[in-house]
């Protein structure tokens, strides 16, 4: 599997920081890529809005980046697993339902490894 830096990630928060508002809401890249030097196993990025604004449009969002090849992989609510060049990204939903403990609890073990790159 493909790794991030911090370059690639704020490339591509750039191109969705483009398109984001359409859906009601804005780009943050967070975690490892902004934090951290070297290579990362995934991209960690926060979906915003005004707490007074209609919900993001999460549907329609990834209808949308999947003409640039962004694939969600699971929607696990308060964050969304996607795929991107061979990459991960994790969408994080600040107004999502928690779903589970680890937010893993109802995917199978072929689906995280697959996901996460890490076996059970």
């Amino acid at each position: 599997m493909s790794q991030w830096n911090q370059r690639m990630a704020v490339e591509l928060c750039r191109q969705l920081e483009d398109i984001a508002p359409e859906f009601g809401g804005h780009i943050a890249l967070t975690g490892g890529c902004l934090y951290k030097d070297g290579a990362r196993k995934d991209v960690d990025i926060m979906v915003y809005r005004s707490t007074d604004e209609p919900p993001f449009r999460w549907d329609d969002f990834f209808k949308h980046v999947a003409s640039i090849g962004i694939t969600l992989v699971h929607d696990f609510g308060f964050c969304k697993k996607a795929s991107y060049r061979n990459m991960t990204i994790d969408f994080f939903d600040p107004f999502g339902e928690y779903n589970g403990e680890s937010g893993l609890a109802d995917a199978s073990a072929a689906e995280v490894a697959a996901v996460t790159g890490i076996a059970s």
